[in-house]
């Protein structure tokens, strides 16, 4: 399974890439601590909240099978949110034993069904 601290750091990566600041589009309530914010904006971010998140690299048989599960995931940042003003795609990884989140990742993303 993926560490927090996994997840801590790819939430901070995606949060560079925004413009506005982080408090401003992350779930407003009161966090024990900003770890466990970011712990907030991964969950949104592999749910969907962000933007579709795609699976890049599953595998599927011809029957549209899942052969091997995504590790490999991209969110597109839209260009009025990015710092660069123009649309960027967030890359990241997932590299643990499976668990069945990237199948879930995948399977959502792929039929646009968030």
């Amino acid at each position: 399974m993926i560490s927090d601290s996994q997840k801590i750091q790819i939430a901070k990566n995606f949060a560079k890439l925004h413009q506005t600041p982080f408090a401003a589009w992350t779930p407003d309530k009161e966090y024990a601590s900003e770890d466990d914010r970011y712990l907030a904006v991964y969950d949104n971010l592999i749910m969907g909240v962000y933007g579709d998140c795609y699976g890049i690299n599953a595998e599927y048989d011809e029957d549209d099978n899942l052969i091997q599960e995504a590790t490999e995931f991209e969110v597109e940042v839209e260009g009025f949110e990015s710092k660069a003003g123009k649309p960027e795609v967030f890359f990241f990884e997932i590299t643990s034993e499976s668990t069945g989140i990237g199948k879930l990742i995948e399977d959502h993303g792929r039929h646009g069904d968030w």
